[in-house]
């Protein structure tokens, strides 16, 4: 944690990131979408998508493809000043496809975020793959149940 930035500000933005984290893990298109500035920008590899409702409906086409997904963060710094702020999280996500083939995914998300109406958002992340190859994920699997 960054002693330079408020406190509350910072434990906010973290709170910000899990929640992402958990609306993946949950394939949850609410807890998810409602990390998103309106006007947000998600870029990955090769695509860009503009706007809330356009990054959540291509992401709930994306992960039409998973049985799962579990994305964990690893390490992240912030940068608030005011009611904006940047950050870059490195993190590691294991997925399965319909098929049951495993994958592990290592990368690192440099975010742009906006606070509005009192709550942080992500304004853009983009991420950039470090390493993606075979998972072990033979074992069986359970959905996590709220």
């Amino acid at each position: 944690m960054s002693f330079d930035n408020p406190v509350e500000e910072e434990i906010a933005i973290r709170d910000l990131v899990a929640r992402y984290a958990d609306g993946v893990n949950r394939i949850d298109q609410n807890v998810w979408g409602a990390t998103w500035a309106e006007d947000g920008q998600w870029s990955s590899m090769d695509m860009e998508v503009h706007g809330r409702d356009n990054i959540v409906q291509f992401w709930l086409g994306a992960m039409e493809g998973f049985k799962f997904a579990i994305h964990m963060n690893n390490s992240g710094t912030l940068n608030i000043s005011g009611d904006t702020a940047s950050g870059r999280w490195y993190l590691t996500e294991y997925t399965c496809d319909l098929e049951g083939t495993g994958a592990t995914v290592l990368g690192v998300h440099d975010d742009l975020y906006v606070k509005t109406a009192g709550n942080w958002l992500f304004k853009e992340r983009r991420f950039q793959i470090f390493y993606m190859g075979p998972a072990d994920l033979s074992a069986d699997y359970q959905t996590y149940q709220t």
